[in-house]
């Protein structure tokens, strides 16, 4: 049976055998083939030793684990990113849609992100997802990957102007009145969201205050830029009212 060749890139020895233990016990189809503390010492280990999974500490001595992937030569590798802290990059994890998990770990939660990266091995569009991240990160853009039956699409959030949540996933309605379904409950995307104007009015829909052309009390809708008209829940009328007033100060 091939083995998985994977490097720990991470600066807390406790930590480094805490995840050396989880694959011994969980992950006979996995080697690791080294460890790494520092940036320029990771770089020389992904190149030399071609490793198919990283297992990346967010915060290393030098640097970040972001400055590892900048400077290797290829991305013939997937990631599981670990995070005590840095709430800009966890964002930015989840509208990549990579898999993290919070320092200190809970061993299943480590488990399951390894299965899942494991699982994305031949993941064709992985690199995508990485550019993503980057782009958020660095350049302050705002994009959300969109996760459907076979495949993903990348989209600003503002392209976005309302999402309803049906059977097996969600359906994303854009600006240009085109659609996309997410494989994926609504509420994992509501999460994500929050911060970028959008608000839930009901437990079905997820609107975008910014593309909020009027509210009609009389009928408990919203009518949207694009046209369409969403219901509200009566008892999240002052909260909606609210947040569109804060929109208008902002926008």
């Amino acid at each position: 049976m091939k083995r998985i060749k994977t490097l720990i890139i991470e600066d807390d020895p406790l930590n480094a055998l805490a995840v050396c233990r989880v694959i011994e016990k969980h992950f006979p189809e996995i080697n690791i083939v080294g460890k790494a503390e520092r940036v320029n010492e990771a770089v020389d280990k992904i190149n030399s030793l071609q490793p198919e999974l990283l297992l990346m500490d967010i915060h290393l001595i030098d640097g970040t684990s972001f400055d590892v992937i900048k400077l290797c030569k290829n991305m013939d590798f997937k990631i599981v990113f670990m995070s005590a802290y840095h709430e800009y990059a966890v964002k930015a994890l989840q509208h990549a849609a990579v898999e993290f998990v919070f320092k200190p770990f809970d061993i299943n939660e480590l488990v399951i992100a390894i299965d899942k990266a494991i699982d994305e091995l031949l993941d064709q569009n992985y690199r995508l997802k990485i550019q993503t991240l980057f782009n958020n990160i660095e350049h302050n853009e705002h994009q959300i990957i969109l996760q459907g039956k076979t495949n993903f699409r990348v989209f600003n959030v503002n392209e976005i102007a309302w999402g309803k949540a049906i059977q097996g996933g969600a359906n994303f309605y854009m600006t240009d009145n085109s659609y996309y379904f997410a494989a994926k409950p609504l509420r994992r995307y509501e999460a994500m969201l929050t911060d970028h104007s959008f608000f839930r009015c009901h437990p079905h829909y997820l609107i975008n205050l910014n593309q909020v052309k009027e509210v009609k009390p009389e009928l408990q809708r919203i009518k949207m830029n694009t046209g369409d008209e969403v219901m509200y829940e009566d008892r999240r009328y002052d909260q909606l009212i609210e947040l569109l007033e804060l929109s208008k100060m902002y926008a």
